[in-house]
This record gives structure tokens, sequence and C-alpha cells, in this order.
């Protein structure tokens, strides 16, 4: 019973938290698109929020504890090591099942 109490009282924080960022941005993005004059004060909150989610966004990436991948370079047929097609669809392993074929 006690622990119902505290997650409705967790939910209704949650909630009223999100339409409260909900009307953040809705007012963000309202300023935006009516293109009127920002103050100091509501730029200086909009960079604010910019970089708060970009720390987030960071956090998330550093925490998932997956590592960068390199960039690959050209992709090479394993049959023939050739650029420009892959081992299903390479020539010379065609060529090689056709003389098997014929013997």
């Amino acid at each position: 019973m006690h622990k119902m109490v505290l997650m409705e009282a967790r939910v209704r924080e949650l909630e009223e938290a999100n339409a409260a960022l909900s009307k953040r941005r809705r007012a963000k993005k309202s300023r935006i698109r009516a293109g009127g004059p920002l103050s100091m004060h509501e730029a200086t909150d909009i960079l604010a929020d910019k970089d708060v989610q970009a720390q987030l966004e960071e956090e998330m990436r550093s925490g998932s504890g997956r590592t960068r991948r390199r960039t690959a370079g050209p992709r090479h047929c394993s049959n023939c090591g050739k650029t420009g097609h892959n081992s299903r669809t390479c020539q010379e392993d065609v060529e090689i099942d056709d003389e098997s074929d014929s013997e």
C-alpha cells in the first residue's frame, strides 16, 4: 500500500516535469518560428539548454560501452581481392565453377 502511494507520487512528479519541459520546448519553437527578438536572458537559457542536452548525449554515448568504429575503406571481394564486387557476384568464382563442372 505504501509503495503504491510513493509510485503514484513519483508518476505525478514525472508527468509535471514532462509537461513543463514540453511547454518550454513549444515556447522555444514558437519564438523561433515567429522570428521575434530574443532577450539576453532567453538567449542564455536556450544556449544553456543546448549545453545540457549535449552533455547528456555525450554521457549516454560514453556510458554505452561501444567503441567508435574506424571508417572502412573500399570493400574487397573475399575470393579474388578486387574491389567493385563481392564474393557472391565474383566472376572469377563463376569461371572456376565452370571449369570444375566440365571435368
